[in-house]
């Protein structure tokens, strides 16, 4: 009897949640703060590109875990090793899919007012360093990454090698206008922020003068 494997749907549900879970937190904070959480006017034609790309980016990774599920015979065209459908392999991914999924939406619930998708012309909301914040700045994008290496760890092909490595170049595009904007509403908060807390994750320890 060959190994339990997780079932083949899981990539696209997990996938679907993330963007069901976004939306709605983007939809109840403008609802309860009036503020426009999806908003790319900041850098507008930047962050114009990184919107287009960061759309194409979703949908392949939803084609590709699609596909995965319902016609996995497709990403041998693609060049998917016999080995990627391993059940320890699998597992592996799984538990990847789970732990990004819940850290996006945690972070998301622990942003509350400031959560935004994009940076609005008149900058982020108030600076959040609590929770998950306290150990990353950048606890959503993390989430983010490990659910589209996730995707690939499931699917190794030059497809959801393409989706991880744009999703990583988008990144560090929107981290950059996002810090700016941070740096120029919070200041020396901020900076005081950074300088304990790692773009990804970590803490560091702080020498006093």
């Amino acid at each position: 009897m060959p190994p339990l494997s997780p079932p083949a749907w899981l990539p696209l549900a997990t996938l679907l949640l993330i963007i069901a879970v976004s939306a709605l937190r983007v939809m109840g904070v403008e609802r309860d703060h009036k503020v426009k959480a999806f908003s790319f006017g900041r850098h507008a034609e930047l962050q114009s590109v990184a919107e287009r790309n960061w759309k194409i980016a979703v949908a392949l990774a939803l084609i590709f875990a699609a596909s995965a599920w319902l016609a996995p015979h497709w990403e041998a065209l693609l060049g998917r090793p016999d080995w990627a459908g391993l059940a320890p392999l699998r597992w592996t991914s799984a538990v990847v899919f789970m732990g990004s999924a819940l850290l996006i939406a945690t972070a998301q619930i622990q942003m509350g007012a400031s959560w935004r998708i994009g940076v609005p012309e008149d900058g982020p909301g108030p600076l959040v360093a609590r929770g998950l914040f306290r150990w990353s700045r950048n606890p959503i994008f993390v989430g983010m990454i490990g659910a589209v290496l996730a995707l690939f760890l499931w699917s190794p092909h030059i497809g959801t090698a393409a989706v991880l490595a744009a999703t990583w170049t988008l990144t560090l595009v929107q981290v950059r206008i996002e810090e700016e904007a941070l740096r120029e509403k919070h200041g020396e908060a901020y900076e005081r922020y950074a300088a304990q807390v790692g773009r990804w994750f970590g803490r560091r320890s702080t020498v006093k003068s």
